[in-house]
């Protein structure tokens, strides 16, 4: 146990920061509001899209223990390819993570019931458009974005940020296209005009 306190502290402050955040993650990824929102059990309409987006956090949490915890047995490459800009590029990435963690939380918060950890629709489902729903239509996905992508910069590694942004970026984009059709054949025109007005991620305003 001493020895595992000894190789956490012995972390730069930022790696710190950044484990955190990845703990505060997994506490939040288990927080839900009744019996069927904590259900891992798939339906058809889920398409193993929830597999998907597991399998792609592996990216960037792993790569930032690579990187934070460089060894002489990792490749060359890989060691090179820092970032320059440390340690400001790191806290930019924590920050990053704290942002994704608050708006993960907002998103938890506003469905409650309805914010489940596989693409299920309740029997009262309604399209959402209070809380962060007003701006964009996934809140938390960009939440869990902007924390694994985070973590990803303050490993201060290019090679471990392209990675995440590539993998999690492609795993997250068929998640929503997967979950806008299940709401589009669930909730019908309400939706589908929900879907023309706000974006899936980005808070900008359509034309």
């Amino acid at each position: 146990m001493s020895d595992l306190i000894a190789k956490f502290t012995s972390l730069p402050a930022y790696g710190i920061a950044a484990v955190f955040v990845l703990l505060l993650y997994a506490v939040q990824s288990e927080i839900r509001f009744g019996k069927r929102a904590r259900s891992i059990r798939t339906e058809a309409s889920d398409r193993n899209s929830t597999l998907v987006v597991s399998i792609s956090a592996t990216v960037p949490v792993f790569g930032f223990c690579l990187a934070i915890k460089s060894t002489s047995s990792l490749p060359a490459w890989f060691k090179a390819a820092v970032m320059p800009g440390l340690p400001a590029i790191a806290w930019a990435g924590v920050a990053f993570g704290f942002l994704g963690l608050a708006t993960r939380l907002w998103a938890v918060l506003t469905l409650r019931e309805r914010y489940t950890k596989t693409l299920l629709v309740h029997a009262d489902h309604a399209v959402e458009r209070c809380g962060p729903y007003r701006w964009v239509r996934h809140p938390g996905y960009l939440g869990s974005l902007l924390v694994l992508n985070g973590i990803a910069l303050a490993s201060g590694n290019w090679v471990v940020l392209v990675s995440s942004l590539s993998v999690t970026l492609l795993a997250y984009t068929y998640r929503i296209r997967v979950e806008d059709r299940m709401l589009v054949g669930a909730l019908g025109q309400p939706y589908a005009d929900y879907r023309q007005q706000v974006r899936a991620l980005l808070p900008i305003p359509r034309l």
